[in-house]
């Protein structure tokens, strides 16, 4: 059981991060947690790698389809990396 100051310490605590970060106060009100990213971090890793090489691959092989492939690839990856941070 807590003392009377710590309840009130707390309590202060508790309103300090209400209105600093809302956001996480209700996250740990209810008990969610963040999904893990690391999943998602492998995937646009992935992605970015056979985007980067289907854009060298293109400009090395004289087919520009394959270089307009890598080109189109390379920039859905740069959209979604800074879709990804504006959030």
């Amino acid at each position: 059981m807590l003392s009377h100051h710590d309840r009130t310490e707390l309590a202060k605590i508790e309103r300090s991060l209400e209105l600093s970060d809302p956001d996480l106060a209700t996250a740990l009100r209810e008990g969610r947690c963040r999904k893990p990213r690391a999943l998602r971090t492998a995937l646009l890793v992935a992605l970015d790698i056979a985007a980067v090489t289907l854009l060298v691959v293109g400009l090395v092989l004289p087919d520009p389809g394959v270089t307009l492939c890598g080109i189109i690839a390379f920039t859905g990856t740069v959209w979604t990396h800074v879709a990804r941070h504006r959030l």
